[in-house]
């Protein structure tokens, strides 16, 4: 995912905590809309969203969800460790002489 639409997602951020709680809002038609093109250009390029219809927005937001979940930059965003840097732990082995 592009830095931008990290960003769209992260400022509606609203409208997938309010679907995890299993409710959508009112949300307004050009946001519906952007949801739409990162549907269509992550998932299915045939999709047409009815944006009347409160179960296929519900569905495709959760859809873009378990799409966010799935990719490691969005879901990095989305839990506030984009800037930060995963180390592996490296174990040492112990020192000194074995013991009997």
């Amino acid at each position: 995912m592009t830095r931008e639409e990290i960003d769209f997602l992260l400022a509606n951020r609203i409208n997938f905590d309010s679907v995890k709680l299993g409710f959508t809002r009112n949300i307004p038609f050009d946001v519906l809309g952007k949801y739409e093109q990162l549907y269509r250009k992550y998932q299915d390029p045939q999709f047409v969203l009815t944006y009347w219809c409160g179960n296929c927005v519900f569905d495709m937001l959760e859809r873009l969800i378990r799409f966010c979940e799935s990719d490691k930059e969005c879901w990095m965003a989305f839990n506030g460790m984009e800037e930060t840097i995963i180390k592996e732990e490296v174990i040492k082995p112990k020192r000194g002489r074995p013991k009997k």
